[in-house]
């Protein structure tokens, strides 16, 4: 867990418990670091715009305004936030689609800055293609099936969040299986189907994978070097997006 997946962590830890306290000593043994980190968490947490506030005490601690007892607030993460907008995004015209986009941007909206850089970025991998390419996108010759399953999803998903390398067993056009490994860089949506932009070892150069042609995905250790997204898709019919 980096340090923004744990802020985030620690203050819907604190919005659960609230408006009983908790300490931060309490806090520092859940998520496993110092006192002197988790004092440090909570203050950068109060600098976002977080409503923390102290209470003194034995059974003194942090707690968050405006949540009163039994009562739940809705909180998102990024990674919820980045899916709804990429629904509307990709949705076919939809009867109130117009009230999910603005819904979607009001949620987005009500993020504290830290989740909003999040959300920024998750964005910033993905790009969904216009209605040209529903017409002609590439790999759509094969029946439309829905995504991988959601474990080879999970992993993309982590592979693009953390840049990763993933490994991947692939179906190709030709019914030729491949074991590669790429440099997840985003997602892009075209036609009936979601890609995976990626850069193959294999072939050294820019692939766009059909997910549900993928058979595993399994994440490396390994980092590497940020790409560009649109330089990585390269060309693709009609024009693209970030979701949102």
């Amino acid at each position: 867990m980096n340090r923004l997946e744990r802020l985030y962590a620690v203050s819907e830890e604190i919005r659960r418990r609230s408006p009983t306290p908790v300490s931060a000593s309490a806090l520092a043994k859940r998520f496993g670091v110092s006192r002197r980190t988790m004092e440090r968490d909570l203050s950068s947490l109060r600098n976002s715009g977080v409503a923390l506030y102290g209470i003194e005490g034995r059974k003194g601690g942090q707690a968050i305004l405006g949540t009163p007892a039994g009562r739940k607030l809705l909180s998102l993460s990024a990674e919820e936030i980045t899916g709804l907008l990429m629904a509307v995004t990709a949705s076919a015209p939809m009867p109130f689609g117009d009230a999910a986009r603005a819904g979607a941007a009001r949620l987005l909206d009500s993020l504290d800055p830290s989740s909003q850089v999040s959300v920024a970025r998750l964005r910033e991998r993905i790009r969904v293609g216009s209605v040209e390419s529903v017409k002609a996108s590439p790999g759509t010759g094969l029946p439309s099936q829905p995504p991988g399953d959601h474990q080879i999803m999970q992993v993309l998903e982590e592979a693009v969040r953390q840049e990763r390398v993933a490994k991947i067993r692939y179906l190709d056009a030709s019914g030729e299986g491949t074991s590669r490994l790429v440099e997840a860089v985003g997602f892009y949506r075209g036609g009936s189907s979601w890609f995976l932009i990626a850069w193959c070892r294999l072939r050294r150069d820019r692939r766009l994978f059909r997910i549900d042609r993928m058979h595993s995905a399994s994440l490396t250790s390994e980092r590497f070097a940020v790409r560009g997204v649109d330089e990585t898709l390269g060309w693709v019919p009609g024009s693209t997006s970030q979701p949102g």
